[in-house]
């Protein structure tokens, strides 16, 4: 029980700055959301300008009429609600037996700037978190980059990717190279991937490739494995930039961004890979997405260019050789002057010196840097045709990665799991050519 004397000062305190007793000191107290409004889940993301224009994606329990959002410039003071924006969401389609899902799209933003938003109906809201635009210009940034989680999600993928955050709590964006989970069509892991990041969804941006297990049906489905087209999962939690192929199968699967004097470029590449797909789509589909590519990587304006796919061109796991897909990726990335690809698929860390038509070339002639790694616990074993082309080679180990863009270089670190340095390198830009630094630690 609090004392009467410091019950009585603590009401003289209050009455000094006209405050009512009963008034909590931070404010009124909030008033509990009705059952099953409460938003959770919330995934943040960059559908169109990055400078300018973020999404919000969350779920509740129970049906709302009136999603929406807020929007405010950071503030210290506890009254900066009172200049929010107020922003009308949709809502997303939701199957039978699945909560509410949501969306708000926030626009005419400020680059380079820092804001708060939050998400509910008007009267149940979620916590503000923070966010910030890109400059509207090339400038240095840090950002991160994980392979497959996608295997006992929540229990031992948060791990790495908290990690990851810790190493990097400015990363303006997660770029996660598929096989985000094991069964795309499973909310259930979906529910694992958002809870194992917990509230950095909501305050760092994903940036999300389509793996092959994040098109597949659930096990016992006819043609669980041989679909082009993600779940409806998928779009209720990433909103993502509408600028892909002329393909109905590819929205929001390829698409590219460009983020600060580089272009992101995502490629949803199964129908390059071994899977088994209709003929006539995989042609249809194959052909959209040369076109595509040959368009956003010839009409490129940035000083750097990065490509994010799945499977690997030159893979590092037993068993796995992805010819047809190499030969038509390969030559395409180096004739427009990819300077990174960023993979998964293999279940394993390697990064590639630079390399030119299947061989290591002189650090400073024109080739690429390919990165393969894994953020999840599931591992396999190292082939070995392509160590030859290889810097570094690390398996068993769950990895992250943080790559620091400046205008003149890239700065690539990769930490695993414990934050242990297990690759680094530079890339070091004048003009249109780079310079490759090796500074790999030894295996």
């Amino acid at each position: 029980m609090t004392p009467p004397l410091l019950t009585r000062r603590v009401a003289l305190g209050l009455a000094a700055f006209g405050a009512s007793p009963a008034a909590n000191l931070l404010g009124a107290p909030a008033i509990p959301a009705p059952a099953g409004h409460a938003p959770e889940r919330m995934v943040l993301t960059m559908p169109g300008n990055p400078a300018t224009t973020q999404s919000m994606t969350w779920e509740t329990a129970a049906a709302l009429t009136s999603p929406q959002g807020q929007v405010a410039k950071i503030s210290a003071h506890p009254n900066f609600e009172a200049s929010a924006t107020t922003v009308q969401g949709k809502v997303n389609a939701t199957d039978a037996g699945q909560p509410g899902s949501y969306l708000v799209t926030f626009t005419a933003l400020e680059p380079g700037t820092r804001y708060l938003c939050r998400v509910g109906d008007g009267k149940a809201w979620s916590e503000w978190t923070a966010f910030r635009t890109a400059d509207a210009g090339p400038a240095p940034f840090r950002f991160l980059y994980v392979g497959d989680a996608q295997n006992s999600i929540k229990s031992l993928w948060s791990r790495t990717i908290r990690a990851a955050y810790a190493a990097a709590p400015d990363a303006r964006f997660i770029a996660s190279a598929g096989d985000l989970v094991a069964e795309g069509h499973d909310v259930r892991l979906w529910n694992e991937w958002r809870d194992g990041l917990g509230f950095i969804s909501a305050t760092v941006p994903s940036l999300p490739v389509v793996g092959n297990h994040d098109l597949h049906r659930p096990p016992g489905t006819a043609d669980a494995k041989n679909v082009l087209s993600v779940s409806p999962l998928w779009h209720r939690l990433f909103d993502l930039p509408d600028n892909g192929p002329d393909a109905a199968e590819m929205k929001g699967q390829s698409y590219f961004m460009d983020y600060q004097g580089a272009r992101f470029v995502v490629v949803d590449v199964n129908v390059y890979a071994n899977e088994e797909f209709d003929p006539a789509a995989k042609q249809r589909v194959w052909d959209a997405q040369i076109v595509w590519l040959n368009k956003v990587l010839s009409n490129n304006p940035n000083q750097w260019t990065i490509v994010l796919q799945h499977q690997p061109l030159y893979a590092m796991a037993k068993g796995r050789d992805y010819q047809d897909m190499r030969a038509v990726l390969g030559p395409l990335y180096e004739k427009h002057g990819v300077d990174m690809v960023l993979l998964g698929h293999d279940h394993l860390y390697s990064r590639s010196h630079k390399v030119a038509q299947g061989r290591v070339v002189d650090p400073a002639a024109a080739g690429i840097i390919y990165a393969i790694s894994v953020s999840g616990p599931k591992m396999y074993k190292v082939d070995e045709p392509n160590r030859k082309l290889m810097a570094q080679v690390v398996d068993q180990t769950q990895c992250f990665q943080v790559i620091e863009v400046a205008p003149d270089v890239i700065k690539y670190l990769a930490q695993d799991a414990d934050g242990v340095v297990v690759d680094r390198f530079e890339l070091r830009k004048s003009g249109k050519s780079s310079t490759y630094v090796n500074q790999a630690p030894r295996a």
